[in-house]
Formats: structure tokens, sequence, C-alpha cells
């Protein structure tokens, strides 16, 4: 790294007193890169944490599924679609995500459940379905991974 990119003492005070460490850690890396800047570390270090806080703002605005709420998608999905369903299980156990062409077709599924349903708020449940049965799975392991 070269001189005119070290990060001041008041700097790494600022980024040290970040609660979030991913936030931390992008800015680190990003600071420490060898390139030449046209923006100070400062005025940096102020845009990225705006634009983390315009994030989490947005994404304070998405629902907060319930575990019951979660639980009654899972259930319907079963029902409707019971073929995609074990699909879909069968992708998320042995490959850790699922194909877009299965996901579209689920988030469809979300959409005729919930009509109108914002895209983030359908991403959010769909993130929960697949924690809920990855949870499932490791406990049907008995906790083996």
């Amino acid at each position: 790294m070269n001189s005119k990119n070290s990060i001041s003492p008041e700097l790494q005070a600022k980024i040290n007193a970040l609660a979030d460490e991913n936030l931390k850690a992008n800015i680190l890396r990003y600071l420490n890169r060898p390139w030449t800047r046209k923006k100070t570390n400062e005025q940096i270090f102020d845009e990225m944490v705006a634009d983390y806080e315009e994030v989490m703002a947005e994404r304070a605005k998405w629902r907060q599924w319930r575990d019951d709420e979660v639980l009654a998608f899972v259930e319907h999905f079963k029902q409707e679609m019971p073929g995609d369903y074990a699909e879909f299980l069968r992708q998320e156990h042995h490959n850790n995500e699922i194909d877009d062409d299965l996901w579209w077709k689920v988030g469809r599924l979300v959409d005729r459940w919930i009509p109108n349903l914002d895209f983030h708020d359908c991403t959010s449940l769909l993130g929960k379905v697949r924690r809920h049965l990855q949870a499932q799975t490791h406990d049907e392991q008995g906790g083996q991974s």
C-alpha cells in the first residue's frame, strides 16, 4: 500500500466503532487496495457507510416472516407441487442451491399464495424456507452435516 492510501488513526477508530463486522471488513479491504484514488479514504468511508445505511433502511421495510408463516408455506408447497418440492429438497441438500427454473416456479407459487407480494419479501420467504429445510435435514441427520 502506498503512503497516500494509508488509513489515519482517526479513520481507523471510526472503522473500529462500526457494529457490522462485514461492513468493517469490506471497508478495510477496499481501502487497503494499492491503486491511486480520486477520493480520500474518509470520503470513501463516508460513502460506504451511507450506502450501507441506505440498504439497511430498505431492508427494515421488508416483511419479517414468522416461523408459522414459513411452515405454512412449506406445507402449501408440498401439497401444490409435490414433485417440485422433492426436487427443491434434493437440490438444497446436494447442491446447497436451487436452479433458476425451479426458483422461478416456486416464486410463482409464493405469488399465488400471497398475491402482489413485493419481490424482496418473496425472496426473503424463500430464503427462510431454505434455512428451515437445511435445519430440518441437519436435525434428521442427528446434527451431522
